[in-house]
């Protein structure tokens, strides 16, 4: 059985406008899992900024608030949040899909992993879904991985 992840990505992996993607094709187990940002270019000199245009109910629930008309700078605290950021922007302008996972250390809890997928879509959005977990490792260290899907 494929993971929540892995469909995601094969749903979105062969749709590259926003004109492609229905809601209504959507499993509907997938949604809560599911986000979308706006690229905006405001400026050619300066990175590009992003902003939450959709956050699914298990990622609102996970990060215990909703992220949506956040920009992504405002919301992304931690250790690794800078690694994170980058990757959203190297999808961002590259416009390659990306896979990331991220680990983090909560002391006296259980490690936590975030790991997702981010695709660009036409014109100037981001499509991708999170999923969270607990490691079961509770040695385990902050880490921060990703890799062009």
């Amino acid at each position: 059985m494929m993971s929540i992840l892995q469909r995601i990505t094969q749903y979105l992996a062969v749709r590259k406008n926003r004109s492609g993607i229905d809601p209504l094709e959507i499993d509907a187990a997938l949604l809560p899992h599911l986000f979308i940002l706006d690229v905006e270019r405001h400026d050619p000199n300066q990175r590009v900024r992003l902003r939450v245009r959709l956050s699914g109910t298990a990622l609102d629930r996970a990060f215990g608030r909703s992220a949506s008309g956040h920009y992504m700078e405002e919301f992304l605290h931690g250790p690794r949040s800078a690694d994170v950021l980058n990757g959203f922007y190297t999808c961002a302008t590259t416009e390659k899909p990306l896979w990331m996972r991220q680990v983090v250390h909560i002391t006296g809890r259980a490690p936590r992993y975030v790991e997702g997928v981010a695709f660009y879509v036409e014109p100037d959005l981001i499509y991708g879904g999170l999923v969270f977990g607990e490691v079961s490792d509770m040695g385990i260290t902050s880490s921060f991985e990703s890799r062009k899907l």
